[in-house]
């Protein structure tokens, strides 16, 4: 994702909007507990 930064300024741009969605996914306890779960059922079905 930074590789498509053309410029110093895009690529800051590009890091801090990976940083905050890193800091949202871990805020928000929800959409880990689905994405659990969603990875259980994936092992289900090749089990």
């Amino acid at each position: 994702m930074l590789a498509q930064a053309k410029t110093k300024k895009e690529y800051k741009k590009l890091k801090a909007e990976m940083l905050n969605s890193l800091d949202s996914d871990s805020k928000d306890e929800k959409s880990s507990t689905s994405s659990i779960k969603t990875l259980d059922l994936v092992d289900d079905t090749t089990a």
